[in-house]
């Protein structure tokens, strides 16, 4: 059966395809919140470049670069929508609309604020030996906007809160 009327039938390896690249896009934005540096190189084959537009690089060094510049905000949380994904072979264009929360860390008077990103990762995927990795990524930026932060105006979390961690100590990396 077609996805598309007219278009051609979607099989069992396309539907993998699209899946294993979806865990790729959520597993870097996972490796971005968390500043885990080894998991967002997992994404990017050995040759592949990120294009950040005030990064541009390899995938590694990109993974450094996040680790090095995103420690300036308190946090950050990356909303990935469903990937449009084009197969071709072992070849696969692929749009990610993102929206990315940047909190700042309290400035000399105690302000933050949030820096809200609309962007689009436009992604080359490479099936190579069998794995969907980033061949190349260009960030395309839409829109941004900032926002005051008052964390004393939300909701107060209580000590024996689950609180999520920037690093190898967040619950995500035990099991549950």
């Amino acid at each position: 059966m077609s996805a598309v009327p007219g278009g051609p039938a979607r099989t069992l390896d396309d539907l993998l395809a699209r899946e294993e690249i979806t865990d790729v896009i959520k597993r870097l934005a996972r490796g971005t919140d968390r500043l885990d540096e080894a998991l967002m190189a997992s994404c990017y084959h050995p040759d592949g470049c990120d294009d950040h537009n005030s990064f541009r690089g390899s995938g590694r060094e990109f993974a450094r670069w996040v680790c090095d510049v995103l420690p300036h905000f308190e946090s950050t949380a990356h909303f990935i929508g469903p990937p449009y994904i084009r197969l071709d072979g072992d070849i696969a264009q692929v749009d990610s609309y993102c929206i990315a929360h940047h909190i700042s860390r309290p400035d000399d008077g105690g302000q933050q604020g949030d820096l809200v990103l609309a962007l689009r990762y436009v992604d080359r995927f490479e099936r190579r030996l069998g794995v969907w990795l980033i061949a190349k990524r260009v960030c395309a930026f839409d829109w941004t906007y900032t926002v005051p932060f008052d964390p004393a105006t939300g909701f107060p979390f209580e000590e024996d809160f689950t609180l999520g961690a920037r690093d190898r100590s967040d619950i995500t990396y035990g099991a549950v």
